[in-house]
């Protein structure tokens, strides 16, 4: 079962995040806006920088989320296809009338 292996917070640890979230998050606050204004002015590019964007640190860190944990270590080929379908839909986003 997927979800017995997400690390769910616990109300110490939401306590102690709680303590810190006074620093303003600007990435995602233009993220927030950057979705808005996509969608308001249908926007399809900007999905793929998004994409590409949120797939890089899984590379790094060798982990994929696609409804569960996906690691590079125990999955090779399912990670790898993950990560491949995410850069080739988001280049797509790119250019919309050739898909």
């Amino acid at each position: 079962m997927a979800l017995k292996n997400i690390k769910w917070p616990t109300n110490e640890e939401s306590t102690v995040r709680s303590n810190r979230s006074g620093r303003f998050k600007w990435r995602t606050m233009v993220g927030l806006l950057l979705m808005y204004v996509a969608v308001a002015l249908n926007w399809q590019w900007i999905w793929g920088v998004f994409g590409l964007y949120w797939i890089v640190p899984d590379f790094f860190t060798g982990v994929t989320y696609f409804i569960e944990p996906i690691e590079r270590q125990e999955n090779p080929m399912l990670y790898w296809l993950i990560l491949i379908t995410w850069i080739v839909f988001s280049v797509a986003m790119f250019f919309p009338g050739l898909a």
